[in-house]
């Protein structure tokens, strides 16, 4: 298991522990209170209300710690931070349990022995089975009730309290090792199921990425722009769209073989994707062809785009099996219009632009839209292979 697994499990255990005890803002308030108004039978009202103040106020403190993890994007290198912020919020709570061994237990009763042990025994049994998901934390919230246990001896050294002690020191110990184990078990589901959400993720991936260039393919392409074409109708955005082909790359194929027509495709699709947004969607049409959408993009922001483009690939030299390649491309370029009901007219319009582009001598930028020919680059020499 990699660390970054390792560290993975860990913030979906604490993520578990979170969630099992968020359950204690039903269940503890009422506990304390009741637990609180039994108390008066042994302690004065006041201890007993104070106590129940203050554990009211924990409670609403280590929620309010829950909650503010689970709003939080917690990252995994985060994990070991709020898990000692949560165990000092919960600490605090198991803490004031388990000072009720201490201030009221009255050694002179019965009775109030036997409460004080049924709570403590109840509150050991319970952090088991809540905190077992994360044992680091379950480690901590049984240090003051194991603790609490040398309390009846400390307070009445009989042989009896002593006994009592022993007794439950083993219940704790069994307890644990329940723990631990319900901890394996649980640790080996998370970790299958990490290990099917990366499998998902790389089927997904290898479902909608072209496997030579790494782009989107075009299932996947004509997909998201079908998504996009319907959004901007709806809002009223502007939405550009071209059509990339690479120039004389029959030529590349034919001198260098399929292998050396994959290292230029490669080449120009990395050379075009460092200038390319977050939001822009680029895909693989097939063979030399690509197709990009660019979303919220007026006519002069697509020009500078197309233009980046192709001057990019323009300004590779590749060397192919000992020879100098230099790549161009011709990019056609449409506008989402009014009467554009699906994508297929798009498409088509960038690709009548791009066989324009061809047509006027390649390695240029042509707009369906008629574009002046001020924002038409100068012919530069098409792809030639050179020795």
């Amino acid at each position: 298991m990699t660390t970054d697994s390792r560290m993975g499990i860990r913030l979906a255990q604490l993520h578990l522990y979170v969630d099992i005890h968020l359950h204690d803002r039903y269940l503890a308030p009422p506990l304390a209170v009741v637990v609180a108004a039994l108390l008066t039978n042994w302690v004065p009202v006041l201890w007993a209300v104070l106590w129940a103040v203050v554990e009211l106020l924990i409670i609403a403190n280590y929620i309010r710690v829950y909650r503010a993890f689970k709003r939080s994007d917690v990252q995994p290198r985060d994990e070991r931070r709020w898990a000692r912020r949560i165990a000092l919020a919960h600490g605090a709570h198991m803490l004031a349990w388990s000072s009720l061994v201490f201030w009221a237990w009255h050694p002179d009763s019965f009775p109030s022995l036997v409460f004080i042990m049924l709570v403590h025994m109840g509150l050991i049994a319970l952090t088991t089975s809540m905190s077992n998901a994360h044992m680091r934390l379950l480690s901590l919230d049984m240090i003051f009730p194991v603790l609490a246990l040398l309390g009846p001896p400390l307070v009445d050294p009989s042989w009896f309290n002593i006994g009592l002690s022993l007794l439950g020191g083993g219940f704790s110990a069994l307890m644990i090792q329940v723990g631990r184990q319900i901890n394996a078990y649980s640790t080996e589901a998370l970790d299958l199921r990490q290990r099917n959400e990366i499998l998902i993720q790389e089927l997904e991936s290898q479902a909608s990425r072209d496997s030579l260039t790494g782009i989107v393919n075009r299932r996947y392409f004509l997909a998201t722009a079908g998504k996009h074409l319907q959004a901007a109708h709806q809002h009223g955005n502007p939405l550009a769209l071209m059509i990339i082909d690479l120039d004389h790359f029959k030529q590349v194929n034919d001198q260098y073989g399929h292998l050396g027509g994959d290292e230029v495709l490669v080449a120009v699709v990395d050379a075009c994707v460092g200038h390319l947004r977050t939001g822009d969607c680029f895909g693989r049409l097939g063979g030399e062809e690509f197709a990009l959408l660019l979303p919220d993009s007026s006519l002069p922001e697509a020009l500078e785009t197309a233009e980046r483009l192709r001057q990019a690939t323009a300004a590779l030299a590749l060397t192919v099996q000992g020879n100098i390649v230099r790549p161009t491309i011709s990019i056609g370029i449409t506008l989402l219009q009014a009467g554009d009901d699906s994508l297929s007219s798009l498409l088509h319009r960038a690709d009548l632009a791009m066989y324009a582009a061809k047509m006027q001598g390649r390695n240029r930028v042509v707009c369906a839209e008629q574009c002046p020919p001020e924002n038409t680059p100068d012919l530069l020499p098409a792809l030639q292979p050179q020795p």
